[in-house]
């Protein structure tokens, strides 16, 4: 885009990328995205402890049908992708109802946030008063494969524990 608006104007017209021209509000973008970046780290890391705590607490409490099952001959590789699949379906639920929830939080705003009340400071650093909040399909996607793929590895740890039970063992926990 940068490129046609260049070749656009003659040699006369020096076009700048924004970024080049504020250099304050360029280095304040980037600090505030190493911030977003922190919390984001943070956000994902809970959800790895939540999915490792729920899993674990499943199979604690199902430790008696675990061995059973092994009893009965089904082989720990089986047991793993039990478990492997139970934890894919709580990813995708999770998931499907974090994006449901994201989208139905943008909807009352796409007429946008007034901000007039503060468009004089708005104004120094060339922002409009009107801010319009949206979810790039990039950044919805990315986060979604994240998930997906932290939530794997979370739960290989519970799956291959409950793998690893001896049938006679699980059997006499209660």
């Amino acid at each position: 885009m940068f490129e046609k608006v260049d070749a656009a104007f003659d040699n006369d017209v020096d076009v700048l990328r924004w970024m080049a021209i504020d250099l304050y509000l360029a280095s304040t973008m980037k600090f505030m995205d190493s911030f977003v970046l922190i919390f984001v780290v943070i956000i994902f890391l809970a959800l790895a402890f939540g999915l490792v705590n729920t899993l674990v607490m499943a199979i604690f409490e199902r430790m008696r049908e675990i061995g059973m099952l092994m009893a009965l001959g089904m082989r720990p590789s089986a047991i793993l992708a039990e478990v492997m699949m139970e934890s894919f379906f709580l990813l995708v639920i999770g998931l499907t109802l974090g994006n449901l929830l994201a989208f139905a939080t943008l909807l009352p705003l796409q007429d946008g946030i007034d901000l007039s009340f503060i468009s004089q400071g708005l104004a120094y650093f060339g922002y409009a008063s009107v801010l319009y909040p949206e979810a790039a399909a990039k950044d919805v996607v990315l986060a979604n494969v994240t998930v997906l793929i932290l939530g794997f590895f979370a739960s290989l740890s519970p799956a291959w524990r409950a793998s690893r039970y001896e049938p006679v063992e699980a059997l006499n926990k209660e």
